[in-house]
């Protein structure tokens, strides 16, 4: 279906609840969760003597000095939603409107990070952006939004890294088709693997590159990062014995895709809610549910929970309480699906903006953030609704 423009939109949501459009058949279903194990093998030993050296040798900056360092300021929302007191905004520019370099992906909100819903006493979202269909891709940057005040949006891109020795760093080539703030740690989902973790305590401020060229340390001692002034360093990762393939819906104990992760809040300590998508279109993905500790570290090798969904082209998945939501794309010029669904219940749909992707929840606001990723038609949405 086209994505309706006039007040007429056939899909609406509502504060307090999803207005269904239709009522599918499909259910989402437990399934066993054994089969589905992460490890992290030692990573956050073997990255943590190679970020303290850097941090000796890059010009340190917090979490704040990055968000008032913001030198690109937001628009207000800049096409029709379809949606019933959306809020949210548009990127400044044609380089991040139409850019085909870079695709933005995965959003996750202070609200994710903290039960207080803020990080360094800011309201702030971060954003994944991928190039690796680029002809030159430069791997994963994220935005960091201040979102202080929803009226004065500004943001900067930083680049993600991986320190590659106690002297330098490389680009982070994944997808970064999602993205979970927990804590310090913010969870990038690699695809066949599992996930990359980085530390928002170790920001580091680079040199200026007008050629756009350099990464890690240059000839001249100095330290480039194809001209992004700041990097955020991974600090560990979790993966899976084989590599998932997103290309056509496997068996139930292959080896998981990790398209996108979401959070949920409402369980005891947080959780990671990861799922697949997958390329030939059918039903099929798998989600699986991932513990945390009290250090925000996964508390076991072993998923929590596991399940599946029947649902097509899934692009974005997060849980609170009993609810999932889950969004789902067509093509660039149809309205995408967000699809509310509860273990061994029907679900209920409604009509989301063309290529939807990654979902946030800020149960403070009632309010489920969403993102476009075609080129013409990005936006960050805010949508009304009560989740649990």
């Amino acid at each position: 279906m086209r994505l309706m423009t006039s007040l007429a939109a056939a899909v609406l949501l509502i504060a307090g609840a999803v207005t269904p459009a239709t009522a599918a058949a499909a259910e989402l279903t437990q399934i066993s969760r054994t089969p589905y194990k992460l490890a992290e093998g030692g990573s956050f030993a073997r990255y943590a003597p190679r970020v303290a050296a850097l941090d000796g040798k890059l010009r340190r900056a917090s979490f704040a000095d990055v968000l008032a360092d913001g030198n690109r300021k937001a628009r207000p929302l800049c096409r029709p939603t379809g949606i019933s007191g959306a809020s949210g905004f548009c990127w400044q520019n044609d380089g991040d409107t139409t850019d085909k370099q870079w695709y933005p992906q995965g959003i996750t909100g202070s609200w994710d990070s903290s039960a207080s819903g803020s990080y360094g006493g800011h309201k702030a979202m971060l954003v994944s952006w991928h190039s690796d269909n680029a002809p030159k891709p430069k791997g994963v940057r994220i935005s960091f939004v201040n979102y202080d005040d929803p009226a004065k949006v500004s943001y900067r891109h930083v680049l993600l890294v991986e320190p590659t020795s106690d002297d330098t760093f490389g680009p982070v080539k994944v997808h970064a088709g999602g993205i979970a703030w927990v804590g310090d740690f913010l969870y990038v989902a690699d695809t066949k693997r599992g996930f990359r973790v980085f530390d928002l305590r170790h920001l580091w401020r680079t040199e200026a590159d007008p050629g756009k060229s350099k990464i890690g340390k240059g000839a001249d001692g100095k330290y480039y990062a194809y001209d992004y002034r700041y990097v955020l360093p991974q600090v560990g990762s979790y993966g899976q014995s084989g590599n998932g393939s997103c290309s056509v819906s496997p068996p139930v104990t292959a080896p998981l895709c990790f398209s996108f992760v979401g959070l949920d809040r409402s369980t005891t300590t947080p959780s990671l809610i990861a799922g697949e998508y997958y390329y030939d279109g059918k039903g099929g993905s798998r989600l699986t549910r991932w513990n945390l500790n009290a250090d925000n570290k996964l508390a076991e090798e072993t998923a929590a929970g596991a399940y599946r969904s029947s649902h097509p082209k899934i692009q974005g998945a997060l849980a609170y309480k009993d609810t999932f939501m889950l969004s789902s794309s067509r093509t660039s010029t149809t309205a995408g699906v967000l699809y509310r669904s509860k273990v061994g219940a029907a679900s209920s749909t409604s009509h989301l903006p063309a290529g939807p992707e990654d979902l946030s929840y800020q149960a403070s606001a009632k309010r489920l953030w969403a993102l476009t990723e075609h080129p013409g038609n990005r936006q960050v949405i805010g949508i009304p609704i009560t989740l649990g």
